[in-house]
């Protein structure tokens, strides 16, 4: 019988070897990790402006927080991304890149900036990137008083188009240590005219009656977190008690109570008194 022989031409060699390589490069990517990233956009009216940058990932059917993760920041303009810098997250997966305002981005004809950070990819984790979409707001917020009454209004307007913004949600808080407290309704709507107004509470403590007022919108689809601080001499002042001069428990030693230091007495003379007292007795013993 005549053996049949087959060929295989050079292109289609060259396919199956780019398809071979392929499927080496798919295996190897499915078995890295989907690194998640998350970004916030915070602007201070009278200060910077924030990306708060998160890097998760599902691990064992959990999220979890991947620290120490190189990013880099970007802006884009017309599908064209320009770099702004490097940053890497902390040991909870987390960090902040602060740009001093907002000329230091360009946003595209309409007034849309676009801010975002990547990740090229390593050995665990797949390239991955995020970006937020938002137009530059304009928050304004002074303090009124009518009828003995004080009153926090704040204005919110589009920057570029140079119109006051309605139907936005505004919260007004004073600042705390640990906390804003919150002394408006949890949101407020602002008006046609793109206004709210709060009145404050005359009962509120502040140090020397200083408060700090925060005015908020807070994750606006359009203008995101923007935020506006306002001091305010309207608190009730805080009267500093201090009792380190006095003789308390917890005093100092030389400020200590009299009856401890009484009691403490007694029981030293009285140890020590017993102590000689079987010393007398002892000499007498081994006298005798």
């Amino acid at each position: 019988m005549r053996r049949l022989r087959t060929s295989i031409s050079s292109p289609a060699r060259y396919l199956m070897v780019v398809s071979f390589m392929l499927g080496i490069f798919a295996a190897q990517a499915q078995q890295k990790e989907r690194l998640r990233i998350s970004a916030t956009y915070i602007k201070h009216m009278e200060g910077p402006v924030y990306l708060d940058l998160q890097t998760t990932a599902r691990i064992d059917r959990s999220n979890v927080n991947v620290p120490d993760i190189p990013l880099e920041v970007y802006f884009e303009v017309d599908g064209e991304e320009t770099s702004l810098g490097e940053i890497q997250t902390d040991g909870m997966g987390k960090a902040r890149f602060r740009l001093e305002n907002l000329s230091a981005i360009q946003p595209d004809s309409s007034g849309l900036y676009i801010l975002g950070a990547s990740f090229g990819g390593n050995e665990t984790f797949r390239r991955g990137s995020r970006s937020v979409e938002f137009r530059d707001a304009i928050l304004t917020a002074r303090l009124t008083e009518m009828d003995s009454t004080y009153y926090v209004e704040a204005t919110l307007k589009d920057a570029q188009k140079d119109s006051l913004v309605a139907d936005a949600l505004i919260g007004v808080m004073v600042e705390r240590m640990f906390q804003p407290l919150r002394i408006s309704e949890e949101f407020l709507m602002t008006d046609e005219a793109g206004s709210i107004s709060v009145e404050v509470p005359d009962d509120i403590p502040g140090m020397e009656g200083n408060l700090v007022l925060l005015t908020r919108i807070s994750e606006h689809d359009t203008y995101g977190n923007v935020e506006v601080r306002l001091q305010a001499p309207i608190g009730v002042p805080i009267v500093a008690e201090s009792d380190y001069e006095q003789r308390t428990l917890w005093g100092r030693a030389s400020r200590a109570p009299y009856f401890i230091l009484f009691f403490t007495g007694v029981l030293v003379i009285g140890s020590w008194g017993l102590i000689a007292y079987l010393f007398v007795n002892l000499y007498r013993i081994a006298k005798n």
